[in-house]
């Protein structure tokens, strides 16, 4: 049975979809609409109970929290060559830049996006969008540690890492409050944009 990705333009499914075609996986992608009104039906709920994008079916394994996915998926043949192995001295920052790209820039982003642009303008809080600007930018910062010192945040070049954290550099896009990011986050992200799999992933 072929790997489905149940996937939106422009959701976090972009991670798996980019991940897999990186990896040079087999996978079916279906897409879904990114609504209320779909992803609150019986039918979504059962794939991912959170009521977001995205999910996967693996055969009957469904899993729905993007980072969770692409660990899954690494280790499938074809990933050995994005993500350092248990045991070896970059595996650590492998899975702290991995998990940074939810875990430490997610809520910033979101919120800056959410009062900035998704939410209907009697909703916005300016002090929540200047809130997640800021922390944002802190967030831009540490990642301009490692990436002035080399074009990806491993010293070994381009892995999942980049993946989980490109993304959400493209949100902070949306949400406008990148321009401000340091320069060698935003070339990292030029960098990494002009990979086939990122636009294809992002391609619809």
């Amino acid at each position: 049975m072929t790997l489905k990705i149940y996937h939106a333009r422009f959701a976090r499914s972009v991670r798996v979809r980019w991940l897999c075609l990186e990896m040079g996986l087999d996978h079916e992608v279906v897409q879904v609409p990114n609504n209320p009104e779909y992803l609150t039906s019986d039918e979504y709920k059962a794939l991912n109970p959170s009521q977001k994008i995205p999910a996967i079916d693996d055969d009957g394994l469904i899993l729905f929290e993007s980072t969770a996915i692409m660990e899954y998926l690494l280790t499938k043949p074809g990933g050995e060559h994005l993500a350092p192995k248990p045991g070896d001295r970059l595996y650590g920052p492998y899975l702290q830049w991995l998990h940074f790209g939810e875990a430490g820039m997610g809520m910033y982003v979101t919120l800056a996006l959410g009062h900035n642009v998704l939410l209907p303008e009697e909703r916005r809080i300016p002090a929540m969008a200047k809130y997640g600007a800021k922390e944002s930018q802190r967030c831009f910062e540490v990642l301009a540690g490692p990436l002035r010192a080399h074009d990806y945040l491993l010293p070994t070049g381009f892995s999942a890492a980049d993946i989980s954290v490109v993304y959400m550099l493209l949100l902070a896009k949306f949400a406008g409050i990148f321009d401000n990011a340091p320069d060698a986050v935003k070339a990292y992200f030029n960098r990494c944009v002009e990979r086939e799999a990122w636009k294809e992933a992002t391609a619809d």
